[in-house]
């Protein structure tokens, strides 16, 4: 299948996440109005326990007919949400969307991994980073303005299903997707396991640094911390927003010079954001910190894809992806809930700080510090190769 076909895939396995906890409170929804919560632990939870598994299969099944499968339950589990009768059939329902849409991501960075030679594997899974950024920050917009006009089923039926039978349905038509190693495929070696769990580790530390500060970033700018009587709440997100462009030039960076390189400056840069942040005494300084430590995250995405890929080897490729996602989300939504523990935002962002702080180390001594062997104009595999 096409690049585009695997990127409109990842966006459909990323929308449902983001866009129909906007409506929990909707009058019209299951058991409603809910708490936001209600539709985001259990996908989450079931999302990032899903990945391990997925990541094997795609190793022993061709990466776009993982892609198929799980977008095929996907669409079941939607309408299980849409229909849902209560709030216990919900969260069930969420669960095995969450379950379901983890099959997507290691698969697809596995397919495009394989798109391209590996000395240009930073422009085969940049777009990638973009279609997850576009789901996660169009998605709640989308649904709030559908949910307003057709209300909650309908709205659910459209965000969870419309694209995903869409795909399914061309999807289906593959016939020449390559065939990995079978059962070998799920016993074997990572070509640089050192280089893979460095990926892993590395992932867990922004991931967690990231989660903390969004998790207290509403006490810091709010009426009561540096808005003085005002909520800026969005303010220092919107600010990290206007990095997506970075996920361009860090993935061109990571084929010129390796993962390395570009990785310790965007975690020093990011941690000393943090830093910053956690000392400010104005809004503006604030702002201005914390939204480049939320920038640069950005830039982070395609260079630890890049070196958990180029680490894997072939026959490992959604194995390594799988393990990539799971040690996301579990630091995520751990360090989520221990920042809510902390005794001021102060604390949380220095923490985030020192988190990254621990990805440089782990980068510098682990990441891979050169390009692929090959020139860049070296032919392409073929997408659908």
């Amino acid at each position: 299948m096409s690049r585009r076909w695997v990127l409109l895939s990842t966006v459909a396995a990323y929308l449902p996440s983001a866009a129909l906890p906007v409506l929990a409170e909707r009058s019209d929804a299951p058991g409603g109005p809910l708490d936001p919560s209600v539709l985001v632990v259990p996908f989450c939870l079931a999302f990032a326990a899903g990945f391990p598994f997925w990541g094997r299969v795609a190793d022993r099944m061709a990466a776009e007919r993982v892609i198929v499968l799980a977008l095929g339950l996907m669409t079941l589990a939607g309408v299980a949400v849409a229909l849902a009768p209560g709030e216990d059939a919900l969260i069930v329902a969420r669960a095995l969307q969450g379950a379901a849409a983890a099959g997507v991501p290691p698969a697809a960075q596995a397919a495009l991994a394989r798109s391209r030679s590996e000395n240009e594997a930073g422009r085969a899974l940049s777009p990638m980073m973009l279609a997850v950024a576009f789901a996660v920050l169009a998605g709640p917009a989308i649904a709030q303005g559908l949910g307003a006009a057709a209300g909650w089923t309908v709205t659910a039926l459209v965000v969870s299903c419309l694209l995903p039978v869409a795909l399914v349905a061309t999807g289906l038509r593959i016939q020449d997707a390559p065939r990995p190693a079978g059962l070998r495929a799920a016993t074997a070696r990572y070509a640089n396991a050192r280089g893979v769990y460095a990926g892993w580790i590395v992932s867990a530390c922004v991931l967690a640094g990231h989660w903390t500060v969004l998790t207290r970033i509403a006490e810091a700018v709010g009426s009561d911390g540096l808005g003085n009587g005002h909520d800026w709440t969005g303010l220092a997100p919107l600010t990290g927003v206007l990095g997506l462009p970075l996920v361009v030039l860090a993935a061109r960076a990571g084929d010129r010079v390796g993962p390395r390189g570009p990785m310790i400056a965007t975690l020093a840069a990011g941690g000393l954001g943090f830093a910053l942040a956690a000392t400010a005494s104005t809004l503006a300084l604030f702002v201005t910190a914390a939204g480049a430590g939320l920038a640069v995250y950005w830039a982070y995405l395609p260079l630890v894809a890049m070196q958990v890929q180029r680490s894997a080897g072939e026959a490992a490729r959604g194995r390594a992806a799988g393990g990539l996602y799971a040690s996301m989300w579990c630091a995520a939504a751990g360090a989520g809930a221990l920042a809510a523990l902390a005794p001021s935002w102060h604390v949380v962002l220095a923490g985030a700080g020192v988190s990254w702080g621990i990805g440089v180390v782990v980068a510098a001594r682990a990441f891979i510090g050169e390009p692929a062997a090959g020139r860049a104009d070296a032919a392409p595999v073929p997408a659908s190769a």
